[in-house]
């Protein structure tokens, strides 16, 4: 047999081969369970990979975080101590009307004040927390022997006077006067008139006490004018003494406690 002729009957042995109806079937079945498989294969993968996404949702890689060596908090240095010369430190040593040693929170007349500041009358007033260039009071600047400038209450008290003009009621220090009795007195008692000062050593003028009495009252003068009155004391220039005008109450009425920041609050006024 030629070359020829052996390939042409090879040829039609693989034709048939072929086409036999049971390689065909065989064929099919090959690769419906091979395209089976690849998608199982796929399908098995997806499911991995979606598993693994899951977890990493669930549970993120944790992260080690090296912090920051601490910084410790900046060094403050204290504030230097300050002068103990203030009213507060200074003022702790009290006496009686004859001079005899006692706790100042015992009945006394006369109280210690810092020594560094000059003694006058301002320097009472100050100490007690008022105004010089307003506020008279009965409180004078004394001395006793051995402990310089001290502060005469003019009466028995208890306690330190140390901004007390400061509290809730000052009038037991404030000077007033009573026309009854033609005398100077607390503005805590009965009275019918109540000394202010105007800040100037000169006589003043009637102007000069309304536009003082307005600071000293918080109120204008002027919308009380059925209650009180103001006058200008008849007063030498260059009298030691602040007091240049006084607030009168008017007619025979008469006044039971300060006027001092009136304001807006009634007339202190007896009844009866």
């Amino acid at each position: 047999m030629t070359l020829r002729g052996w390939g042409a009957s090879l040829f039609r042995h693989l034709d048939r081969f072929v086409n036999h109806r049971g390689l065909k079937t065989f064929i099919a079945v090959g690769e419906i369970v091979g395209f089976a498989a690849l998608i199982v294969s796929t399908t098995t993968a997806a499911v991995h990979h979606f598993a693994d996404g899951d977890k990493q949702a669930a549970d993120p890689p944790s992260i080690s975080v090296t912090p920051p060596p601490s910084t410790p908090p900046p060094q403050t240095t204290p504030p230097p101590d300050g002068p103990s010369n203030t009213a507060s430190a200074l003022a702790s040593r009290c006496w009686t009307s004859a001079r005899v040693p006692v706790d100042c929170r015992e009945s006394h007349r006369f109280e210690e004040m810092p020594q560094t500041l000059a003694c006058t009358q301002a320097t009472v007033t100050n100490f007690l927390g008022g105004l010089a260039n307003l506020d008279v009071l009965i409180a004078r600047p004394a001395t006793i022997s051995g402990h310089g400038c001290v502060l005469d209450a003019g009466h028995n008290t208890s306690g330190s006077a140390l901004d007390v003009l400061r509290s809730g009621s000052s009038a037991s220090w404030r000077r007033c006067f009573d026309r009854a009795v033609a005398e100077n007195l607390p503005c805590s008692a009965i009275h019918t008139g109540e000394y202010f000062a105007t800040g100037s050593t000169r006589q003043a003028t009637d102007s000069e006490c309304l536009i003082a009495a307005t600071a000293y009252m918080d109120q204008i003068p002027g919308n009380l004018v059925e209650d009180l009155a103001v006058h200008a004391l008849d007063v030498e220039s260059g009298t030691p003494d602040s007091a240049r005008c006084i607030i009168n109450a008017r007619g025979n009425h008469r006044l039971v406690d300060s006027v001092r920041n009136l304001g807006s609050r009634p007339v202190p006024l007896a009844t009866g």
